[in-house]
């Protein structure tokens, strides 16, 4: 088996081992995680888990005695420069969160909530009983202003039970929750079930892009809708710091402002969407007759940057590969970002940063061609050595071994452009995929959406087409065929077959990739191709 076809079959390996590795791998760990955290011990009798008390008493009848306000529900409004929410007095819950910034079609902003839905319903517990607070019409506090809210039962001065809101500077609500004199309470509920809202006019990638995620015990935890839609994970778990929704490019998270009571978490399905939500219970052992907890929601894009402002590492919503290439895909994403400032049109700024990374890789690409070349120079002698030591292997490596040493040929020297290879293209897989940047980025014609496949496949089948032409410009002159023995000539038949192989396996492998990705790679051969017929054309004159 000549070099050509060691270096085709290696790419197909790597591409394979790559997928399994960074994309497929990690989803499977992270079910397993969960898995493990679903058949997590039971706490013991006397600290019985909120959620299963409810679902022995579903009915608010057997719960504590709620009075709603005596006035009909009402809408409030709170907004800032980045969001605009609406909450409801039925249940102090929100029913729109609009996104300023962006939108799902052209004057409509993406609304993150899904249609006749709510969000952040909320439970309270008592000792073995359960209280639903969805119907219950709650009193406002006067003279609030425009970023801050406060819902209450009973009198404003001491109220039995307050929900206030208040929106910071990006994205997020902060929500604090205080019950007082309203019996024991050992538990509350905070209920995302109602999931994220689908932000694109026609998400035809649900089930890998949209994820519920959760960090707890020190662990982060990832399941892709299309595992959700055959079982809905629950579990307890001692040290909470954010559960998350994550469409493609937006998130509904919930993150823990304090650690100290125990936790239990429920993932779930939107019945009309079907996308992931969820709900958190906090519980106590002990009954108290005052309850207090705080949150942060955050709404908005699944942006790194923006996320890291809330800490707990809530940078990792956004997708950006393997834990390993992250610093990688960061980097991609902020040079493509950079770019992006001084071109705008990131399919000009893709074929750019395809450009410079190749010439950063073009000294190991020069290496390679004087090794294709000599190669090609030593072939008679190689052709000579096989003739004289065919029944002696060992002799014949370690002749063959002496040529190349002499000659100052490797072999295996042209897979090192394609290892190297390897790292980027997962690491861009990730960010031309998911960055919010990429969203809805625009190239020529067809391409409307870099993010997204080719919808005519045209970029695949260049790719394709290239390679052959590359493969080509690699193979052995028909006089130097001529001179090789009967088993050189098979290995020889077998590269070309292999030229019109790989590029069909490509094909298939590349046609649901971003068409982002599938242009930096076709582009990259491009170069590749100029490259070595530079390269040929020097090296024949000296």
């Amino acid at each position: 088996m000549d070099k050509q076809t060691i270096i085709a079959l290696l790419m197909i390996l790597l591409v394979y081992i790559g997928f399994d590795t960074f994309v497929w791998k990690p989803q499977r760990e992270q079910q397993a995680a969960l898995a493990q955290v679903e058949s997590l011990e039971e706490p013991p009798a006397e600290e019985e888990r909120p959620g299963e008390a409810a679902a022995a008493l579903p009915s608010s009848e057997n719960g504590i005695e709620i009075a709603s306000a005596e006035s009909d529900a009402q809408d409030y409004i709170l907004e800032n420069d980045n969001l605009r929410a609406v909450f409801s007095s039925r249940g102090a819950v929100i029913t729109s969160l609009e996104l300023k910034e962006y939108d799902i079609t052209e004057g409509t902003p993406v609304d993150l909530v899904p249609d006749r839905s709510v969000l952040l319903n909320s439970k309270l517990y008592t000792q073995g009983k359960s209280s639903d607070l969805d119907e219950v019409i709650f009193s406002t506090v006067e003279n609030q202003d425009e970023r801050s809210l406060a819902f209450y039962l009973g009198e404003e001065e001491n109220p039995q039970l307050s929900i206030s809101y208040k929106l910071d500077d990006l994205y997020g609500i902060a929500v604090e929750y205080n019950v007082q004199n309203m019996g024991n309470v050992n538990g509350f509920r905070v209920s995302l079930d109602s999931g994220i809202a689908d932000s694109e006019p026609n998400p035809r990638h649900k089930m890998q892009d949209y994820r519920f995620l959760l960090n707890a015990d020190n662990k982060l935890f990832k399941l892709p809708l299309s595992k959700m839609r055959k079982a809905q994970p629950q579990g307890s778990f001692g040290s909470f710091s954010w559960a998350a929704v994550r469409s493609k490019y937006f998130t509904l998270a919930v993150r823990a402002n304090e650690v100290a009571l125990f936790r239990s978490y429920s993932a779930c399905l939107n019945p009309e969407t079907k996308n992931p939500g969820f709900s958190i219970d906090s519980f106590s052992k002990d009954a108290k007759a005052f309850w207090n907890e705080s949150y942060t929601l955050y709404a908005g894009p699944a942006d790194a940057k923006i996320l890291g402002n809330y800490g707990l590492q809530m940078e990792n919503i956004a997708e950006r590969g393997a834990n390993w290439l992250r610093w990688l895909a960061n980097f991609f994403a902020w040079f493509l970002n950079w770019l992006h400032g001084l071109i705008p049109n990131y399919g000009v700024v893709i074929i750019i940063f395809a450009l410079l990374l190749k010439f950063a890789l073009s000294p190991l690409t020069t290496k390679s061609m004087r090794t294709t070349i000599k190669m090609q120079e030593i072939q008679p002698e190689l052709n000579a050595l096989q003739a004289k030591y065919k029944d002696n292997p060992q002799m014949l490596q370690q002749e063959m071994g002496k040529l190349y040493k002499e000659a100052g040929a490797n072999p295996l020297s042209g897979c090192l452009p394609l290892l190297l290879q390897m790292p980027v293209f997962f690491a861009l897989y990730s960010v031309l995929r998911y960055s919010m940047d990429m969203r809805n980025a625009k190239f020529v014609f067809w391409l409307k959406d870099l993010s997204e496949p080719d919808p005519y496949l045209i970029l695949p089948i260049l790719m394709g087409l290239f390679m052959i032409i590359q493969s080509k410009m690699t193979q052995p002159k028909p006089g130097d065929i001529d001179q090789m023995d009967e088993k050189q000539k098979a290995a020889q038949s077998s590269q070309k077959m292999m030229t019109y192989m790989m590029p069909v396996m490509m094909f298939f492998i590349f046609k649901n990739m971003p068409a982002g990705l599938v242009l930096y790679w076709t582009i990259f051969n491009v170069f590749t191709i100029a490259h070595q017929y530079y390269l040929r054309k020097k090296f024949s004159k000296e």
